[in-house]
């Protein structure tokens, strides 16, 4: 085996992104690690801390080098949907990567972990019931879940930015692994209720139409900048839900908006279309003074829009942008 710099430290740290998948991988990761000898330090950072992360001589499970994430004598194990592989690599001293392991007998990055520990002679296995739930989360079959995994799905669609929230699930994932007990631990029951509260907070800014018409589009307000009390009292409650929210409106409303409140209590604008409205029609529609101002990103159904200033991400800002594309687009002009 390659003997690589935090290796002979015997001290490292092991970094986890986002998913349920990320903190699951981790956890076996921390788990294999300790038992080759290491002392483990685990870090969850939260989005708003990718923006400028340095892993160095460090762990990473389900993270990439991308917006501000930065490698150095590192390795990271990542899976890729789109792809349906496995990846580890191995980045140097000045962030240099390359692919040590490719995997195609994998379909969740917790499983690429257990790959690469079987490399370094440890076996850690992961319950089984925890693998199943961790692949029908990534295949989007929510209905295939456990009892325990539609626990856990709902407590991480609400708090998943929530580093306390994090922990709690890590811990839960590491315990798990170690004793084969996956009985929930009160604290996360206790969460899941706020999972059910949320679904009822969203159901109701739906069916009561707490949201603006523009005519002839939705446009739902998720801010605490908003006056619309009932929104701005339950954000915490709403923001995981704004995808949720968005495709809703687009069955009422081809495109539909959503001016959403992030993490960092900057504004950002959603638009859904159907298939049958061109996303080059909605990318047209925003004002031409503003777009040097703006990151525009596209998928196949929807555009997201952010302001590059966030100084300039504010409730009224979104809104006026909002109101210049529906202007255009109801008009039938765009930017020349």
């Amino acid at each position: 085996m390659v003997e690589y710099p935090q290796e002979r430290s015997k001290t490292t740290t092991v970094y986890a992104g986002v998913t349920w998948d990320d903190i699951v991988g981790a956890a076996a990761l921390a788990i294999g690690l300790s038992k080759k000898g290491f002392r483990v330090y685990i870090d969850l950072p939260v989005k708003e801390e990718f923006n400028n992360l340095r892993i160095v001589r460090s762990y990473a499970v389900g993270i990439q080098p991308r917006n501000g994430v930065v490698f150095s004598s590192s390795t990271s194990m990542i899976y890729s949907k789109v792809k349906k592989m496995g990846y580890v690599f191995r980045y140097d001293e000045s962030g240099r990567g390359e692919i040590l392991m490719k995997i195609s007998t994998v379909n969740s990055v917790a499983e690429v972990v257990r790959e690469y520990l079987a490399t370094i002679n440890v076996d850690v296995e992961i319950p089984q019931q925890i693998l199943d739930d961790i692949i029908a989360m990534n295949n989007g079959g929510i209905n295939k879940l456990s009892k325990i995994g539609r626990v856990i799905y709902g407590i991480h669609k609400i708090k998943n930015n929530d580093k306390n929230v994090r922990l709690l699930l890590y811990n839960y994932a590491y315990n798990s692994i170690l004793t084969k007990n996956l009985r929930l631990p009160q604290e996360l029951l206790t969460l899941y209720s706020e999972y059910e509260k949320a679904l009822k907070i969203v159901e109701e800014l739906v069916k009561e139409g707490r949201y603006m018409t523009i005519e002839p589009y939705k446009v739902a307000i998720i801010s605490s900048k908003y006056s619309d009390e009932f929104v701005s009292s339950n954000v915490e409650y709403l923001r995981p839900f704004v995808s949720d929210i968005l495709s809703q409106l687009c069955r009422q409303s081809n495109p539909a908006f959503v001016v959403y409140e992030d993490y960092s209590n900057v504004h950002e604008v959603r638009v859904c279309v159907k298939y049958s409205t061109s996303i080059v029609k909605v990318v047209d529609s925003i004002p031409k003074d503003l777009v040097e101002k703006l990151n525009i990103v596209t998928a196949p159904t929807s555009v997201t829009i952010e302001f590059l200033n966030p100084q300039e991400a504010t409730l009224d800002n979104a809104l006026n942008l909002v109101n210049q594309m529906i202007s255009k687009l109801s008009s039938g002009t765009s930017r020349e």
